[in-house]
């Protein structure tokens, strides 16, 4: 039997998420170690309290809004998180992971589709992507089940740890009303 989550919370990260964000980091090793560039073998605590931290400073300028994921019992799923654009012309764009152990139940698309709507409540923002490594099928996946629409694969805008690989560009447009 799979569980579904019928319900996750975006909420911003609080220092009491210290613990569980490094024992979330290192217990997913498998499926963050080939797209996450930042995550590592012993992931430790100092990190993720970096972490959290910069995103408060982040929310306090207003350049992005990073979220943990959490259920209804306020356990960290993983983390979500808008960046804003700071030029003309540039588009805001989403990221997200979710850990190893509750893959595959939704959770990814739920976070998208909240953050999609958090977006637009900024009047100025017409377009949000996703960029994702043409090989992470999983992130792709859960792009397209939100509605992005696929524009064009460009090499070099991410860069992985084994270097520059082909990306994968999503396009999400303001809802009409």
């Amino acid at each position: 039997m799979t569980a579904h989550f019928a319900s996750i919370t975006l909420r911003p990260f609080t220092l009491e998420d210290i613990s569980a964000f490094t024992a979330a980091v290192n217990k997913s090793l498998d499926t963050l170690l080939p797209w996450m560039v930042w995550a590592h073998e012993n992931y430790e605590e100092k990190e993720a309290a970096s972490w959290i931290n910069f995103t408060h400073l982040q929310r306090a300028t207003g350049e992005a809004h990073e979220f943990a994921i959490v259920d209804e019992q306020d356990r960290l799923l993983g983390g979500a998180g808008i960046r804003f654009s700071r030029f003309q012309g540039d588009f805001s764009a989403l990221g997200y992971w979710v850990r190893s152990d509750v893959q595959g139940k939704g959770i990814a698309s739920q976070a998208v589709n909240q953050l999609l709507k958090f977006g637009f409540e900024r009047p100025a923002i017409k377009t949000i992507e996703i960029l994702a490594a043409e090989a992470n099928t999983a992130s792709r996946r859960v792009a397209e089940k939100c509605g992005g629409r696929f524009v064009d694969y460009r090499y070099g805008l991410i860069i992985l740890d084994s270097g520059p690989v082909n990306t994968a560009i999503y396009h999400f447009h303001r809802p009409q009303k």
